[in-house]
């Protein structure tokens, strides 16, 4: 399983400049980005990521969007977001095994 996320903003060194403060580096990364895509191997990879993008997102307008695998790509709001990590988090504990189907 994988989770593709897609960072997104119309601002000028918005993207370049989030990344490089999440990562704490500098990065090769042109101003004029206005797309970046990651695919984390494992979904709690991405959740840091999402919640980051989504705690700051008054600071650098930069829009987030999800894809498990090869599903539907799903944009991650305010208003959704708890919702989108349990849903990686429960992802992420089906496949290590942690949940159990109750019979």
């Amino acid at each position: 399983m994988y989770v593709t996320v897609n960072l997104s903003s119309r601002k000028t060194g918005a993207i370049k400049c989030f990344l490089e403060k999440f990562y704490q580096k500098e990065l090769d990364i042109d101003d004029g980005v206005e797309q970046w895509v990651y695919v984390y191997k494992k979904p709690l990879d991405a959740i840091e990521m999402i919640s980051t993008v989504i705690d700051n997102n008054d600071k650098h307008k930069i829009s987030v969007f999800v894809q498990v695998d090869k599903y539907d790509i799903h944009p991650v709001t305010y208003e959704n977001y708890n919702d989108i990590i349990k849903a990686l988090l429960y992802l992420y504990y089906k496949e290590e095994g942690v949940y159990e189907e109750s019979t």
